[in-house]
């Protein structure tokens, strides 16, 4: 098995080059307090309500809920039921595999995804649905500034650390880049959050979201 330091510093040059070019940029729309949703409305769309949950998903999109109640990611189950928040699939632009939309109290996963892995996918819904707890938590301020870096900082983490749950701390032995881009910011972000929060800082597209910080 290879050393894990030795993962992680091959792993570093990759991570500026093309950790975010397969991000989510979350914060696509001023925030706002979530609008109330139609019960009735929420009430015909599909719901998934394994393990006393109650949360609106499209039927292809049960398998990675069901993958987050396995690796303990129930908290954020939980924040989709609270709030309640509907996931759905939309064709989302190029680069962005992810985006949490609060003033329309929506979580969106790039279409594209549905011809990817489970467990890629559910990474990907694990780092906007840290947004969403974020957000009900009172952690995302205006989303600028170091509230901003923060938030995603803290996305990255918990989407790294469940890609490592399920894969193993030598990453998923794969050929599928958007998959060997997931093990780069695994062997960089585990335990590294303040690398985690030095590379959005230092990136073109998290510096035009967040600004400079506070």
């Amino acid at each position: 098995m290879l050393n894990r330091t030795k993962l992680l510093w091959r792993a570093l040059p990759l991570a500026f080059a093309t950790l975010f070019a397969s991000s989510a940029l979350a914060f696509a729309e001023p925030a706002a307090a979530p609008p109330a949703l139609d019960s009735a409305a929420v009430d015909v769309q599909p719901q998934w309500t394994a393990y006393g949950f109650h949360i609106t998903a499209p039927t292809d999109m049960w398998p990675m809920l069901e993958m987050l109640h396995a690796y303990h990611f129930d908290w954020e189950l939980y924040s989709a039921q609270d709030r309640p928040t509907p996931l759905t699939w939309a064709p989302l632009p190029n680069g962005v595999y992810g985006q949490y939309v609060p003033s329309k109290n929506i979580l969106k996963l790039s279409s594209m995804l549905q011809n990817e892995s489970t467990e890629l996918a559910t990474a990907f819904l694990a780092h906007e649905l840290t947004h969403l707890t974020d957000d009900i938590n009172g952690k995302l301020g205006d989303m600028t500034g170091d509230a901003c870096y923060g938030a995603e900082t803290r996305a990255f983490v918990n989407e790294a650390n469940f890609w490592e749950m399920v894969n193993g701390a030598t990453g998923k032995v794969t050929s599928d880049w958007l998959e060997q881009q997931e093990n780069n910011k695994m062997f960089a972000f585990v335990g590294n959050s303040n690398f985690a929060d030095l590379v959005l800082r230092t990136t073109p597209s998290y510096i035009k979201q967040c600004g400079t910080g506070n």
